[in-house]
């Protein structure tokens, strides 16, 4: 099959024709025109979507808030994610802003042939990538500033107790155990410039050249003055790959890559083993940090090897229902999907420095939509725009690694830049893709402003959740006319806006947080600019649409789940301490029941073709973290908030969770089907109540059962403190694909930090507890 490249080239050179000469000076001016993605798009004779996505090391501008709140604007070196057309190269937009990677477009049905190349230059980082790997630390990357006493205090990650006093033992310490105030290796943060793809929202294989996070691909060498492997070399390995890959489909060994691409990844790994230096020395790399014997002990024991130098050929189909073949459980829902680096310990810098794009998979979704909006003689001058939109967090180091480690989070920067104006015509109804690409805050969409008489403003209609399209019925409960809505990290939301025929500039106010709750001021996000600039009126007025019979057909293989379930295990989720973090003397710590990242071990085992029901526990109270999944999405059908205004309202007896009656801690109101999916929900945060005890035989006793011990308060009184947490159930289908992922937190810093675990789906009779990958 030959790709037909000449529409892509054609597509991307228009847009890059847009884009200015790189600056010179850095520049974050907000309200500038919003940045268009360059677009890579599948051919759509051969269903092949061809691309090549590099990721680079530039300097841009960059944004930032100062500890005093004072906005800053710096060129920053960063890593990025650029990309072409495999085979066709076309130079990356130059504006000085940290645009996302491509954009990748493709159809359910689709083979994505994926060349990754990491061109990182590791020398240009060496204060913040590789610390652990060079020497310069035991593991963890380490930041250091000064106590009001004047000395020297490690401000992470904490190693010891005599590391920064007044840095206090943390009661989970186990009896006997030396205290450990912070983080350690490899639940903390450790900057790389390792890095893989993981594809956010594909149901594929996790496997072998799938969305496979267990991978760990090495920046090109470059020692000999060139970089090895050579662009070159690894287009005309990977041409002979992937055509093999569209014959058989993704491999199941190593061996079925070309025979001189498996030798030259020993000769380069063999040689990375011998030259990397450690501790200054080249060539002193300790035998248990080296890369190939890993490779070599998983290739003996027939596993697919985890190490690359340079690049690797990512190629997975994605399932159809509509082009036949192999039957399938499930199958890949069109939609806004996306995809980012998932090295742990590195993630949330890693997302922070842009290594994100959009990923969109079409189907009959998107023909529903667009043949309802397009041309007529009766509808001049319709046709469904449509904008990609990826909110980011831009920053080059984390908070914790701060010197005061009390820096502002990075401000929401929307396809790089700040407050940007997307441009709309009066009457004129838009399909919004929105990516919540942040590492770390949520994004409640509140309102527009209005303009004019009678306060004319936009709307919006929310038609799709997560790549998943909403059912009709979803669509008129939860898609109502700006219908608040909150998008935690990794979150997509799909919308119909519709603009008003007042010309103005319209700000778009959200709420950022990590609640579930949202409070605050709202912020701008962007500008709407509502302007007849062509002078071709839209007639008549665009508007939503109302009938189900106008909607896109629901897929049936998005069916309500139903048991039998073959599991309904608890996951608890916990920031400990759940409240009052600061000045404690310790770092807290982000747990899945009770315990951190566990190398090797699988903590959830899921029978191929099964179905189970989940509960999310949180018992965090300020914080709704995030609970993602790789593979398959789920769909929530039960979510109790203890924060929510009517169960904190003792007034209300339906729905009120009295701290003393844990019989009490559910909802009130049940969610009808039918249930929309996702594949990643923020848990609820938990509510903490403070009691009086009560004496009992002479003791004082809390009425919580739940409750803390009883202490005297500053005005002696006795008290206890009742958690009470929020969860949500949620249901899925570990259908189709054998093989080990991840589940976390995608506050990224959190799963850096430990709030993770290694899963897998095994055939009947096979499952185990331990792997031999892995992820760090």
């Amino acid at each position: 099959m030959k790709f037909k490249a000449s529409g892509i080239l054609i597509l991307l050179a228009a847009m890059l024709a847009a884009f200015p000469a790189h600056a010179q000076q850095p520049d974050c001016t907000p309200k500038r025109d919003l940045l268009k993605i360059p677009e890579i798009q599948s051919d759509k004779q051969s269903h092949i979507l061809k691309a090549t996505v590099i990721l680079s090391d530039e300097q841009r501008s960059l944004a930032g808030i100062s500890a005093t709140g004072a906005s800053i604007c710096n060129l920053q070196h960063v890593r990025m994610f650029k990309g072409s057309v495999t085979g066709h190269p076309e130079p990356w937009p130059s504006t000085g802003d940290i645009l996302p990677g491509p954009t990748l477009r493709a159809h359910v049905g689709d083979l994505v042939e994926l060349t990754f190349m990491n061109q990182v230059n590791p020398k240009n980082f060496p204060n913040t990538l590789d610390q652990d790997e060079e020497g310069k630390t035991a593991g963890c990357d380490v930041a250091t500033g000064m106590s009001q006493r004047g000395t020297s205090v490690q401000v992470y990650p904490r190693a010891t107790l005599e590391s920064g006093p007044p840095w206090k033992a943390p009661p989970w310490t186990p009896p006997g155990k030396t205290p450990v105030p912070g983080d350690t290796y490899p639940n903390c943060l450790h900057g790389s410039s390792t890095a893989n793809i993981h594809y956010h929202g594909t149901h594929t294989t996790p496997s072998t050249t799938g969305d496979n996070v267990l991978l760990f691909i090495h920046p090109a060498l470059r020692d000999t003055g060139q970089i090895e492997p050579s662009e070159d070399f690894v287009n005309q390995q990977f041409g002979e790959f992937f055509k093999w890959c569209e014959k058989n489909g993704p491999p199941t060994k190593w061996e079925q890559l070309p025979p001189e691409w498996q030798q030259r990844q020993k000769d380069l790994l063999i040689h990375y083993d011998q030259t990397a230096p450690y501790k200054g020395v080249p060539g002193a790399l300790p035998l248990d940090m080296q890369l190939w014997p890993k490779d070599q002990e998983e290739l003996a024991k027939g596993l697919w090897p985890q190490y690359s130098i340079g690049a690797f050929p990512y190629c997975f189909q994605l399932p159809s229902l509509l082009l036949g073949g192999k039957k399938y459980e499930m199958y890949q829902s069109p939609g806004t999907h996306w995809y980012h680096a998932h090295k742990h310990g590195s993630t949330a810098l890693n997302v922070g420095n842009g290594m994100t794009g959009a990923l969109i998979i079409e189907g009959q979704y998107d023909d529903a939509l667009k043949n309802f909006y397009k041309a007529t003689p009766e509808h001049k001058n319709w046709g469904l725009e449509e904008q990609v939109l990826v909110i980011q967090q831009l920053e080059t180091a984390l908070n914790l690694l701060s010197p005061t480690n009390k820096g502002a989070p990075p401000p929401l920067s929307v396809n790089g830049r700040l407050n940007p104006i997307v441009k709309m015509k009066p009457n004129q109804v838009q399909m919004w893709r929105i990516v919540n690409g942040a590492a770390r805050n949520f994004v409640e969409f509140d309102h527009f402003t209005t303009h004019g008489p009678g306060n004319m403003t936009l709307m919006w209609r929310q038609i799709a959740q997560d790549g998943v399209q909403f059912k009709f019925e979803n669509y008129q409960r939860f898609g109502k006319v700006n219908s608040k809505f909150n998008l935690s990290p990794a979150n997509r939301a799909d919308l119909l806006v519709k603009a008003p025929s007042q010309e103005a500039d319209y700000e778009l106010q959200v709420v950022v947080g990590v609640s579930d709750v949202p409070s605050g001021t709202p912020i701008t996000l962007l500008t709407v600019r509502v302007k007849n600039e062509d002078n071709q009126p839209i007639s008549p007025p665009m508007d939503f649409i109302t009938e189900a019979k106008d909607f896109p057909v629901f897929p049936t293989f998005l069916a309500d789940i139903s048991g039998p379930f073959a599991r309904r295990p608890v996951l608890d989720f916990n920031t400990d301490p759940s409240s009052g973090r600061s000045g404690k003397g310790y770092l807290p710590r982000h747990t899945i029941n009770n315990k951190l990242f566990s190398d090797h071990h699988i903590d959830q085992e899921m029978i191929v073709n099964t179905v189970e029901e989940w509960k999310l526990v949180n018992k965090t109270t300020n914080i709704a973290h995030p609970f993602h999944i790789h593979i398959n999405p789920f769909q929530i059908v039960e979510v109790f908030q203890p924060n929510s205004p009517e169960a904190k309202d003792p007034g209300n007896k339906e729905c009120y969770a009295d701290p003393t009656k844990p019989a009490t801690w559910k909802p009130c109101h049940p969610i009808a089907p039918p249930w929309v999916w996702w594949d990643t929900f923020s848990i609820p945060t938990a509510r903490n109540d403070t009691l009086n005890c009560t004496q009992q035989s002479g003791k004082y006793v809390c009425p919580g059962a739940q409750g803390s011990a009883c202490a005297a308060n500053t005005s002696g009184q006795q008290q206890c403190t009742v958690n009470i947490p929020g969860y949500f159930k949620m249901r899925s289908r570990f259908a189709d694909f054998t093989g080990e992922f991840v589940l976390h937190c995608h506050i990224l810093a959190h799963e850096d930090r430990g709030m993770m675990e290694l899963v897998a789906v095994f055939e009947k009779g096979k499952a185990k507890n331990t792997s031999e990958y892995s992820h760090h």
